[in-house]
């Protein structure tokens, strides 16, 4: 997404979201992870005194099941980090973890089979939500907005990756944050970013040395 269509986007969470959208969308945003890797987190992985999430697994389930489903190693070995997360988002998250610990207690005795497993992002049940909840939600939101583009949770790893390239972050560090890898992924973005950087620093120059610039004019004839 362009910096415009994020904001706009936020913008419908905020408004339109349902319970967990507004932390499932900007952690998605401002952390790079996948949606299978959110799905699997569990509070173990998040540590509020750093505002850091380790991340070391990600959730499989191929019949869309909730309680099929299996936890297995990231897509790749680099996918296994560590990634800061802005304190606003980790602020959203401790607020959750407070309500939904209310609720498990009452969940516990309204559940028989209730699944203790400690996710962050979990039905009243405590299985964890799948990849599939969170793409028909996005779809939902996004029918708020003027966005066209077809855009699926994925998005949110190209956006995220825009952002730091536009925040000056080099190349290794950010494959390193998203867990790429395949440099080819990661670079595309980042050239199409910094390109898109030079362009726009060379028409600042022309806008604000436009006097100094225009030296046809002030040459003497």
């Amino acid at each position: 997404m362009e910096r415009d269509e994020l904001f706009e986007f936020l913008n419908a969470v905020k408004e339109y979201g349902l319970e967990y959208d507004l932390e499932w969308f900007y952690l998605l945003a401002f952390s790079g992870m996948r949606s299978g890797e959110l799905c699997a987190l569990k509070w173990s992985d998040v540590n509020f005194a750093t505002n850091e999430i380790r991340i070391t697994k990600t959730l499989y389930n191929p019949d869309n099941n909730m309680r099929k489903y299996e936890l297995t190693p990231p897509k790749t070995k680099g996918s296994i980090r560590t990634v800061d997360i802005d304190e606003s988002v980790m602020k959203l998250l401790k607020k959750h973890k407070v309500k939904q610990a209310e609720k498990r207690l009452v969940n516990r005795h309204k559940y028989q089979d209730y699944h203790d497993q400690n996710f962050v992002f979990c039905h009243e049940n405590g299985y964890p939500f799948i990849q599939k909840n969170i793409i028909v939600r996005m779809k939902r939101l996004l029918k708020k907005t003027s966005i066209k583009k077809h855009a699926t949770p994925h998005i949110f790893r190209h956006t995220h990756i825009s952002m730091l390239a536009e925040a000056g972050v080099d190349l290794p560090t950010i494959m390193k944050h998203v867990g790429h890898d395949n440099r080819e992924t990661t670079m595309k973005i980042y050239m199409h970013v910094t390109e898109k950087m030079k362009k726009n620093a060379s028409e600042k120059i022309n806008i604000h040395f436009r006097s100094v610039l225009n030296i046809t004019n002030s040459q003497k004839m």
